[in-house]
């Protein structure tokens, strides 16, 4: 039993002695030594290119709708019945095509009548001035004799109105909307014959904010972008003064034209309102990155081969890249390795060609 106590006890003092020793826990560096070793390292090589700001036109973003530049009821003028409906619903027609043919019933022959009496009428006043003039007429009998001939040139006037009205004619061209009556139908003053539609120009209505629409100008052009993912492009041709009661927006109105194919009234559409000059650099999206805030910006290499995170923010997107703006007018920017360095950390750039991204 001593001997077994005298192992366990050298085995404790042996034991004891290797952790005094050292041995077993790691030697840790003081800062100074650290600082050294990292100085003694390598800068990290990062990738990157030279980038300059460009001016480029400040857009907004305003959702709209597709309208129709005009829709007209054509009404009678005068009464008859319906005979001929020569453009049905749904067709185009140019100005001036005939939309609906009311029945001439008795207008031609009382025109006729008409221009025959002012043909009469006109003889007698004439016959009223010879005699005038040989002082075998008065005052008077020639001035009735001019009142009779005004009368039957109304009436005749009247009667070629009426006859012109018996056809209802198309005051622009566009599209018939609706058609609420049949061929046989009686049509009294004031019915409605056809609905018509004018397709091109056509308008895209938008609201913009109090705050921007000071910034935007007639005659502006948009970027236009249907629901559909056609692309056109128009000029803004009405700004209201006065602003919706309920959103406090102002109504802003975008005139299109040879759109006719490809809109209709009612479509929802993105518009891309001018709103004033910007600088901004046009980057590569994959050059994003969020900091430890998690603030979107990127990290750019200073005059001393430094690090610096810059928060920039995305004003828009094209096929080329992002439109970023926050950054200085000329920036080396880091494009591979950003994810691997950080914040005033020296690294070693080499920079590249920024190909496909720059624009004048």
């Amino acid at each position: 039993m001593g001997n077994k106590r005298s192992i366990a006890l050298m085995i404790a003092l042996a034991m004891g002695a290797w952790l005094l020793s050292g041995e077993l826990v790691p030697s840790t560096l003081t800062a100074a030594e650290a600082e050294n070793n990292v100085a003694s390292e390598s800068p990290p090589l990062v990738r990157g290119v030279e980038s300059q700001a460009v001016e480029r036109q400040d857009l907004l973003a305003v959702r709209g709708q597709t309208r129709a530049n005009r829709v007209v009821q054509v009404k009678a003028e005068i009464a008859g019945k319906i005979e001929a409906l020569p453009a049905v619903k749904g067709t185009r027609v140019n100005a001036g095509d005939l939309l609906c043919q009311i029945a001439v019933d008795t207008r031609q022959s009382e025109l006729d009548e008409n221009r025959a009496q002012l043909k009469s009428a006109q003889l007698e006043y004439d016959g009223v001035l010879d005699l005038k003039r040989r002082g075998l007429q008065s005052e008077i009998n020639v001035a009735k004799a001019k009142a009779a001939l005004e009368s039957a040139r109304a009436r005749a006037k009247e009667g070629e109105l009426a006859l012109l009205k018996t056809g209802l004619r198309a005051p622009f061209a566009g599209v018939i909307e609706s058609q609420p009556v049949e061929i046989g139908d009686y049509l009294s003053p004031g019915q409605v014959c056809v609905t018509l539609m004018e397709i091109d120009p056509m308008l895209v209505i938008g609201q913009v904010s109090e705050k921007n629409i000071g910034q935007v100008a007639l005659g502006d052009e948009v970027r236009v972008t249907l629901i559909t993912g056609d692309q056109l492009t128009g000029l803004i041709s009405f700004i209201s003064r006065v602003p919706d009661a309920a959103t406090r927006t102002y109504p802003i109105e975008v005139t299109v034209n040879g759109s006719a194919d490809r809109m209709r009234a009612g479509m929802t559409a993105d518009m891309k309102v001018p709103v004033g000059v910007e600088r901004a650099h046009l980057i590569s999206p994959a050059s994003l990155v969020l900091n430890d805030a998690g603030y979107m910006g990127v990290r750019i290499v200073d005059e001393s081969n430094t690090v610096r995170f810059v928060k920039v923010e995305v004003v828009s997107e094209e096929a080329d890249g992002v439109w970023v703006k926050g950054l200085p007018s000329s920036i080396r920017l880091i494009t591979v390795g950003q994810e691997e360095v950080f914040d005033g950390q020296i690294v070693v750039m080499d920079l590249t060609p920024l190909v496909g991204l720059v624009r004048n």
